[in-house]
């Protein structure tokens, strides 16, 4: 019985870390189904000014609904891939979800008409806290996603157009 109750502790915060993704899930949802969003476009030239050069552009959108920031799309185009970040927030201003997909562009053949999707990730957060990730990037380097929303955000607030 000892044996028993460790093991039963881990499958229940198993099991209570897992319902903790249902709120994120109703607030990602909520915010895809959000029409009417203000759009901040920060365009590439911003970001070749601070010397962020990608070969293929980089683009940050803040989508802005009664003045509040409820998602940002981040996109970098590299040489034979590009990398498609979403973030979602609370109503709390909190980084909530993270959707990271990562296509190919370029095979041996030249440039792709339709590119391809190599891989994809789903982060969910409470409390500035990772509680659950899916899936995983073909890279080895991690991304910090709060960290890098937080500089997001601050590229939104800082670009003047």
């Amino acid at each position: 019985m000892k044996k028993l109750i460790p093991f039963l502790l881990i499958i229940l915060s198993g099991l209570i870390s897992g319902q903790n993704i249902e709120p994120v899930r109703k607030t990602v949802q909520k915010i895809n189904q959000t029409t009417g969003f203000k759009i901040k476009t920060v365009p590439y030239s911003y970001f070749m000014d601070k010397s962020e050069v990608t070969d293929n552009g980089i683009e940050l959108k803040g989508f802005y609904k009664n003045g509040e920031l409820k998602k940002i799309e981040h996109f970098v185009g590299l040489s034979a891939w590009n990398i498609v970040t979403e973030y979602f927030f609370s109503e709390n201003h909190q980084l909530v979800f993270v959707h990271s997909t990562k296509y190919q562009t370029v095979d041996e053949n030249g440039y792709l008409k339709k590119p391809q999707k190599l891989s994809e990730l789903r982060c969910y957060y409470e409390n500035d806290r990772l509680i659950k990730s899916v899936g995983a990037f073909n890279t080895d380097e991690k991304t910090d996603y709060l960290k890098e929303s937080q500089n997001l955000k601050n590229d939104l607030k800082n670009y003047n157009h």
